[in-house]
């Protein structure tokens, strides 16, 4: 069973961008699905390192979390 842990993220107003514990990210994908009857959105995003996560959140981008 996979563990959900809390990130610190917030999503920019223009949904390209998303701040990580002060870092900045650029969303290189974003997918919305229902997921027995509750809306997650998955966020893929790289830093200017190339370092790449995916973060997921079930209350219109407020928290997040990942695997």
């Amino acid at each position: 069973m996979k563990t959900r842990t809390k990130v610190n993220a917030e999503l920019e107003t223009n949904e390209n961008f998303m701040t990580i514990d002060k870092v900045l990210y650029s969303v290189v994908e974003h997918r919305t699905f229902d997921d027995y009857g509750v809306d997650t959105e998955s966020f893929k995003v790289v830093n200017f390192e190339g370092r790449t996560r995916v973060v997921h959140s079930e209350d219109n981008a407020l928290t997040f979390w990942e695997d």
